[in-house]
């Protein structure tokens, strides 16, 4: 997945390249916005069985465990691997803040987006 891999390589760059924004917190905001787009493709990925109407519970809280486990495995990459990066709890939580805000609001993404016309489903 494209996004999966963009999120590696923001969160690997090196921590000193990463300009500074003078707005209190802009980093937690930052984080919500890359993982609510996260848990948004993973499903979109699973729209179909979205649709279907079974499990769309188990579904969407499957997305949100597999997003927030990115999210921690990431911050665990920073705090251990990546230079000049380091990994912190409260990023954290705004990258599970960030999975479940794009799992709440995908469906409300469904009905403004052709994503039916686009996967071809009826």
């Amino acid at each position: 997945m494209v996004w999966g891999v963009i999120i590696v390589i923001i969160s690997g760059y090196p921590g000193h390249h990463v300009p500074k924004v003078p707005v209190w917190q802009f980093d937690k905001l930052v984080h919500s916005v890359v993982y609510a787009v996260l848990s948004i493709c993973l499903m979109i990925a699973f729209h179909k069985q979205y649709t279907s109407g079974k499990n769309r519970l188990k579904l969407s809280l499957s997305i949100i465990f597999i997003a927030v486990f990115y999210g921690g495995f990431m911050e665990f990459l920073q705090d251990s691997i990546f230079i000049n990066r380091s990994g912190n709890w409260y990023d954290f939580m705004a990258n599970t803040i960030g999975a479940i805000i794009g799992v709440l609001i995908y469906p409300f993404i469904i009905k403004l987006l052709p994503i039916n016309r686009w996967f071809k489903i009826k």
